[in-house]
């Protein structure tokens, strides 16, 4: 376990070439655990625990600016120069697909290969009922306060698996009070302030210049097929569909995931 003055905290397992796995929201480092057995022989792996997430520092007011995708980037990029990292394949799942793109833009010297899996890295992606009435101005903190309880990201861990596939543990991917604060903040605040946050993110995936592998389920709730290939149209890169699967990849198809991980490094080096 390493912690730095960033507070972003890490777990590493096996030798080889090193990946980085960058959970989403909900989640926490631990929910790449299956992924990781799959990849350990083979690799030198490192789960983060996002900022406010897990084992690392929160903050007492979350915010977009000090727990949005920018900031986290910025914590990854410190976090992996103390680890002596100088080159590894980075995987973003949902929010940490926009973490790793940015991660990519601003320190290429650490990106060799990038995989995205049902992630947004787009300012005009359509935010659907009910989740675009939290952008309102009076109404919309009301309905996010619920939205973003523990009950509806509890199902919403349940509705966002594809076929054949349990839901994924709440405990870790909701964790404790803080980390459920967290979680609200970054979704109220990506909603909210969805063309700030993220047109960063959209002009650095374009600008990109490296492997990229874009990941998705067919069967994901969140984020169509068609999002997906966008983001790879955009980035230049290979598109990968999983027939039957929903958005929790890393929880879903653990194997195939580290095998399309083990495609993309042996490209990247």
């Amino acid at each position: 376990m390493v912690e730095l003055k960033q507070r972003m905290q890490c777990q590493r397992r096996g030798k080889g070439p090193t990946v980085v796995l960058v959970h989403g929201i909900p989640g926490r480092g631990s929910a790449w655990d299956r992924v990781v057995e799959e990849l350990a022989p083979s690799f030198d792996v490192i789960t983060v625990d996002l900022l406010g997430f897990g084992s690392s520092d929160g903050f007492e007011r979350p915010t977009i600016e000090n727990v949005g995708p920018s900031a986290q980037a910025a914590a990854l990029a410190d976090l992996l120069d103390a680890l002596e990292v100088r080159s590894a394949t980075i995987v973003g799942h949902d929010f940490g697909a926009p973490i790793g793109v940015l991660l990519a833009s601003s320190r290429p010297d650490l990106v060799a290969g990038l995989a995205l899996l049902a992630g947004n890295t787009f300012p005009d992606t359509p935010i659907p009922f009910p989740l675009s009435v939290t952008t309102l101005p009076v109404l919309g903190p009301l309905v996010a306060h619920v939205l973003f309880s523990r009950p509806s990201l509890a199902l919403m861990l349940r509705r966002g698996v594809g076929d054949g596939s349990g839901s994924p543990n709440a405990q870790v991917y909701l964790g404790d009070d803080r980390q459920q604060r967290t979680i609200a903040a970054i979704f109220s605040g990506a909603l909210t302030r969805l063309a700030e946050t993220y047109a960063p993110v959209a002009a650095a995936l374009g600008a990109l210049e490296l492997p990229v592998l874009v990941v998705w389920g067919d069967r994901d709730p969140f984020f169509s097929v068609e999002q997906g290939r966008r983001t790879a149209t955009a980035a230049r890169g290979t598109l990968q569909v999983l027939d039957g699967a929903g958005h929790f990849l890393p929880h879903e198809r653990p194997a195939e995931l580290a095998r399309l991980v083990t495609e993309l490094a042996a490209v990247a080096r």
